[in-house]
């Protein structure tokens, strides 16, 4: 209780950057483990830890699945209070309703994209998304591509592979991890255009982890996810103790500032 109190005032105490940030991506890779990140394995990732501040004490929701617990993620909500409770969705059934972190970047200005490899994930979709798609093989050129464009932009990447690594060879197996570095050396061009792009925020994280082959189940290995965020200027530092994935939205949702009118 009082690991989640300290990480609570430290929200609430509005951590700010010192400069307005043009330019936003994140990043859900699903189903990464913390304990698979390494220079050997993912040195993309390891740069932006050394540069930037990170946890590996990051905690999903119950149940750890992939759709509950990004709708967490981006709307800062327990599935109880979002009412996003099971992990299906197929087009033409009702899209969030409540205020994603979509929705505040579309408020403060910037242009808004949404890449997601799992169909499920356009439930997450709403009026505040400029661009999106189910781009299960080429999100990171579509941001890339969107990166290459002048303007404010704030750009949600979803990243699939090591889930069906994991259920396949299990949880931080050789295959597992070799998927991670493929994703990192993916990632490794579009992190380059980010930090040419001027004043800009990367943050990196997962939905949930796993064990041996299986995950979503309540085993404390299936909660396990990583929170990386990098900037061109100094970030307040992580709070002490555990990162609930509740939290993200209204720690980026802060480090945004105030922003300018909507475009």
């Amino acid at each position: 209780m009082r690991i989640g109190l300290l990480f609570c005032c430290w929200l609430l105490a509005g951590p700010t950057l010192a400069r307005e940030v043009q330019t936003v991506l994140m990043v859900s890779i699903d189903a990464l483990h913390p304990a698979a990140l390494s220079e050997k394995t993912s040195p993309a990732l390891q740069s932006l830890m050394r540069t930037g501040r990170y946890t590996l004490q990051g905690q999903s929701v119950t149940p750890p699945q992939t759709l509950i617990a990004h709708t967490a993620m981006m709307t800062g909500l327990s599935p109880a209070k979002s009412g996003k409770q099971d992990n299906d969705w197929k087009p033409g059934q009702a899209q969030v309703a409540h205020e994603t972190l979509l929705d505040v970047a579309k408020k403060r200005g910037f242009q808004t994209a949404y890449f997601y490899a799992k169909p499920k994930l356009g439930y997450l979709v709403s009026a505040a998304v400029d661009e999106h798609a189910l781009a299960q093989d080429d999100g990171v050129d579509q941001a890339r591509a969107l990166f290459s464009q002048p303007g404010r932009r704030f750009v949600f990447l979803h990243i699939s592979g090591l889930e069906n690594a994991g259920a396949d060879s299990g949880w931080l197996s050789a295959d597992y991890l070799d998927e991670l570095t493929y994703i990192d050396r993916t990632l490794a061009p579009l992190l380059s255009d980010v930090a040419k792009r001027g004043s800009y925020l990367v943050v990196v994280t997962s939905d949930h982890a796993g064990h041996d082959r299986q995950h979503g189940t309540a085993h404390p290995e299936d909660f396990k996810l990583p929170l990386i965020m990098a900037a061109d200027q100094t970030l307040p530092a992580l709070a002490p103790g555990v990162f609930s994935i509740t939290d993200l939205k209204a720690l980026v949702q802060s480090l945004l500032g105030a922003g300018t009118a909507e475009n």
